[in-house]
């Protein structure tokens, strides 16, 4: 490789001139990977450790998920993923899938027999989102070993691994479904890596069956997948032109799709839902199966006819989804209550764009995947090898459509730092062996923007600590800009733990402590923070929101019997800001309608608890 002997910021226009690295052979890469893997595991151990001893979920999806697990262990039906305690008795249909659910109840169901139940439990929960992990970590070191040599492999690794957004979704128990979505998204680019149309394609079809059972909200990185399979088909010369890699991917992503369907939802439920795949998405992918299959029957020569069969096949796909179902048109949360779309919805800061996020976490969404797509124009700039620019030129597209996914839903920002990581880490290597012979002054700069290529929020992190030592200054911080939450002082186990000595009862509870009330106890709740149970979710704003009579006649229809409140999270404090006088508000200052009785029924556990009269 050539010696580069300019500061950062030209270092890397220097290196896309540099020599390629040769790329792996055999399977070397694989120490690198699992060297990086039990490091980062020991590391995500050593930090997690106190969440893990007392049991504290990182999100609420959490807690619900491994609810979800428990109940089919416990006998409830495969096919039936009603959460029957929440809105009791008829319970609200989760929108989630079993694939996330097995891995769980597997390792559960290993375990139970060596550790006990909850010891498995727990062992499942810190163990699965770690394999999560190790499982980005060889798709991305595969992936990279082809281009690139063992060295490049550990680099990259260490480029994924820093990713916040990423590294959040594979943390100990966080096992809600967000990293195997991104661990799909790497599975299908390693595909579109392929040598091989009809491998490839049969892999990209089956990974993305597998990311839309999962979430919906992978049909926009479906688009981009299958978009740039066509455009390859439109960039080869007559007569080896080939929508091969595009038609099997089609037809793959329309039978694997239509078989994940069969194997986890089974015929009970044929209606059409605009949150998860349904009958109607199932056809989708038929018409699309079949329209890309004519291409290749057909074989047009000129790119004209190849294009008006493909601009049909859209317009046929999008006249059939308008038709039968234009009640999605405006995406899965449209037809949500106003009330709770206002209140929770525009809440959720990982479902909305990131300008709505603070400022750190807004750079870090945007910058991450940015830094990727840029070090991709380097290396497709840098290299003289025909097939390899085509590939930078490919995975630039597919890393561009999910900076814009990302950019529009903040939680989607976890694939494309994944997919962002094999640039960024061969360009990051290339400034480092750079820098090895530039002056001591010169290498101190190129190692801090490296470090900030890394992490992009360093800046304003680095502003906010010299602002906040300056005396009379500290005040002028706009507490949006840090990355860091803040940590409840409630002890749901110990609430918990007085809860279930109680009989059954409906707790009139915030969304958000609905699932760590559940997964500890046999209480019930109104409602918790997932949009199919609206009418609860609903109730529990308005009531919280309301004067004290408002709220002793929502809470009087929903028969509960307790209120529990966490007073140091942020969702008591969003309801104290919309409504000064409402219940929640006169409840944290200590005004006690006469309906109501406080007791102090967990000592210890700071969460505050009412019981209502009568």
């Amino acid at each position: 490789m050539a010696d580069i002997s300019l500061p950062v910021s030209s270092m890397a226009r220097r290196a896309v001139s540099a020599d390629q690295p040769r790329a792996a052979t055999g399977h070397a890469w694989l120490s690198r990977v699992l060297i990086m893997w039990l490091v980062l595991v020991l590391l995500l151990l050593v930090i997690d450790a106190p969440m893990i001893a007392v049991g504290r979920f990182g999100d609420p999806d959490d807690a619900l998920r491994l609810m979800e697990v428990r109940d089919l262990l416990g006998g409830q039906s495969w096919f039936d993923l009603h959460q029957y305690r929440i809105a009791a008795p008829a319970g609200v249909p989760m929108h989630w899938s079993r694939l996330v659910d097995v891995p769980l109840a597997a390792m559960i169901l290993v375990l139970r027999p060596l550790l006990g139940g909850a010891l498995a439990e727990t062992a499942a929960i810190v163990a699965v989102p770690l394999l999560t992990l190790l499982a980005t970590l060889m798709l991305v070191g595969r992936l990279t070993a082809k281009f690139f040599d063992t060295e490049t492999v550990g680099i990259v690794c260490l480029v994924t691994a820093i990713g916040g957004p990423l590294l959040f979704q594979m943390t100990p128990m966080r096992i809600d479904h967000h990293g195997w979505q991104v661990v799909l998204a790497l599975a299908a680019l390693n595909g579109l890596a392929a040598r091989d149309a009809l491998r490839g394609g049969l892999v990209i079809g089956v990974a993305l069956a597998a990311l839309l059972a999962i979430s919906i909200e992978g049909l926009p990185m479906t688009a981009v997948f299958l978009g740039v399979l066509a455009l390859r088909g439109f960039l080869g010369e007559p007569p080896t032109r080939s929508f091969a890699g595009l038609a099997t991917a089609s037809v793959a992503l329309a039978l694997g799709s239509v078989a994940i369907f069969l194997g986890t939802r089974g015929i009970g439920d044929l209606a059409t839902h605009c949150d998860q795949i349904s009958p109607i998405h199932l056809a989708l992918f038929g018409v699309v199966a079949l329209g890309t299959t004519q291409l290749i029957t057909l074989n047009p020569a000129r790119w004209q006819v190849a294009a008006g069969l493909l601009v049909a096949t859209s317009a046929a796909t999008l006249a059939l989804y308008l038709g039968v179902a234009p009640q999605c048109r405006g995406g899965a949360f449209v037809a949500l209550d106003p009330v709770v779309y206002h209140y929770w919805y525009e809440g959720v800061s990982e479902g909305m764009p990131f300008w709505h996020l603070p400022l750190g976490i807004a750079i870090e969404t945007v910058g991450v995947p940015l830094v990727g797509l840029v070090s991709v124009a380097l290396l497709w700039l840098g290299s003289d090898d025909a097939q390899q620019r085509a590939w930078w030129r490919d995975h630039g597209l597919v890393l561009a459509g999910a900076l814009l996914i990302g950019a529009m839903v903040a939680r989607a920002s976890a694939t494309a730092c994944g997919l962002a990581a094999i640039p960024t880490g061969a360009i990051v290597l290339r400034c480092i062996i750079g820098l090895r012979t530039v002056p001591p002054l010169r290498r101190v700069l190129g190692y801090i923007g490296i470090f900030v290529m890394l992490m992009p929020p360093l800046p304003v992190l680095a502003w906010n600590k010299i602002v906040a030592a300056i005396p009379g200054q500290a005040h002028h911080q706009t507490p949006t800009t840090g990355i860091t939450p803040t940590i409840s002082r409630c002890s749901y186990r110990a609430a918990a733990q007085a809860l279930d000595r109680l009989p059954a009862t409906d707790l009139f509870l915030p969304l958000d402590i609905g699932p760590d009330i559940l997964v500890r106890t046999h209480q019930r709740v109104v409602a918790t923070g997932h949009h199919r149970g609206a009418a609860g979710m609903h109730d529990v704003i308005s009531a919280f929101l309301g004067s004290p009579d408002e709220a002793h006649a929502i809470i009087a229809r929903r028969h509960a019997t307790l209120i529990a409140v966490c007073p140091d999270i942020p969702e008591p404090a969003n309801y104290v800001h919309y409504a000064p006088n409402g219940l929640m508000a006169q409840l944290l200052r200590g005004q006690t309608p006469a309906w109501l009785e406080r007791v102090d029924l967990a000592p210890g556990s700071h969460i505050l608890f009412w019981r209502v009269k009568g």
